[in-house]
């Protein structure tokens, strides 16, 4: 007798392309018992197998069949959706002492949910470790180590909203003492954007220090995220690269919340958004970019930020807004970033009041040293 999964694989199969040799084959496993049978027909009561189960119940060829059929036959009976099916079934139980074999049929049904159950926590549990490791992993893609930069304090942070997220920022250190700083949210959640994520840091990381046109090496990464992502899945991205000799900020954004640079003078704070770029990545094959450029001065407060922050809901489903995170980050001139990162968190967290986090949250903090 062949495995019992191959025997349900088989059967499933002759009963649409060759129902009289599907009945031959069953009739030989019926005759067989055994835990085989036993396997077959408690197996077969998920709403795709009525095919399966109008096999069965028009398969008997005596009264002495349909008697060994019966607990199943009645159990199938209260399930049952499809017409025909259900007529045969019926059919098969005409004539029938069925009230020892309605008991025997609800030990059957209680013991095939019961298993059923502990398959379904079984997998469960299985999932949950899986997604326990690719959490970790995840936790490792992102900066483990901040390059020493010369006047500048910077941090960075991702609070993903299930167990693994889409939002990526990295620090890349570069030649020549330049720190590159990415930021980026994909499209969706789950496995499939901490996917498309590690594609987006592994394609950025590859092509970074190949040289200093920064349009045209967001076209290389888009380009590369392209030909790895499927054509539903694309990404917000901003990179830079900071020069602390000069303290200048070369830039491309693409498609991203753009970044605020906040200025603080004698007279007000002064507040700049670092727009410049082109489309988000991976979406087009030959995306178009354009790399801006801003001259940072000392004191000069940088916050980058996916959605996640600014759209951070309460239970009344408002949203917090760039206006107030902007607002409070006016008020944080001074502080370390780690400090500054810690209280746009919980302003947003505070403002949320329990509602659940329903989007990846990310920050990236720089403030220009004195």
């Amino acid at each position: 007798m062949e495995p019992p999964e191959i025997l349900y694989e088989r059967l499933r199969q002759l009963a649409v392309e060759d129902p009289r040799e599907a009945r031959r084959v069953f009739l030989k496993l019926l005759d067989s018992g055994g835990p085989a049978l036993d396997h077959f027909l408690g197996r077969i009561s998920s709403p795709g197998d009525g095919r399966l189960r109008q096999l069965v119940a028009n398969a008997p060829r005596d009264h002495r069949d349909r008697e060994r059929l019966t607990p199943h036959l009645i159990a199938w009976q209260e399930i049952e959706t499809d017409e025909f099916t259900h007529r045969a079934i019926v059919g098969a139980l005409k004539g029938l002492d069925t009230r020892s074999a309605a008991q025997t049929a609800l030990a059957l049904e209680v013991a095939r949910l019961t298993t059923a159950i502990g398959r379904e926590m079984a997998q469960r549990e299985r999932l949950n470790r899986e997604l326990e490791i690719a959490r970790e992993v995840q936790e490792h893609l992102f900066p483990q180590h901040l390059p020493s930069v010369p006047g500048l304090d910077y941090c960075g942070r991702c609070r993903p909203a299930r167990e693994v997220g889409g939002d990526y920022y990295d620090f890349l250190e570069l030649p020549e003492g330049r720190l590159g700083i990415a930021i980026g949210d994909v499209s969706g959640k789950g496995i499939g954007a901490a996917l498309m994520m590690a594609s987006l840091e592994a394609s950025l990381r590859g092509q970074a220090s190949v040289g200093h046109d920064l349009a045209e090496l967001m076209k290389r990464v888009n380009n590369l995220v392209y030909e790895a992502s499927s054509a539903s899945r694309y990404a917000t991205f901003f990179y830079a690269e900071y020069d602390p000799r000069s303290r200048q900020l070369s830039y491309v954004n693409a498609g991203h919340v753009p970044p605020v640079v906040l200025r603080k003078s004698a007279a007000a704070c002064q507040v700049f958004r670092l727009e410049s770029g082109g489309p988000v990545i991976g979406l087009l094959r030959q995306g178009r970019y354009q790399r801006d450029s801003f001259r940072l001065k000392p004191r000069d407060l940088i916050v980058l930020f996916t959605d996640g922050v600014s759209e951070s809901m309460n239970t009344r489903n408002e949203e917090w807004g760039e206006d107030r995170l902007i607002e409070l980050a006016e008020t944080c001139f001074g502080l370390p970033a780690s400090e500054v990162m810690t209280r746009i968190l919980a302003a947003a967290e505070a403002f949320a009041a329990g509602a659940p986090q329903h989007d990846d949250m990310t920050l990236v903090v720089l403030r220009v040293l004195d």
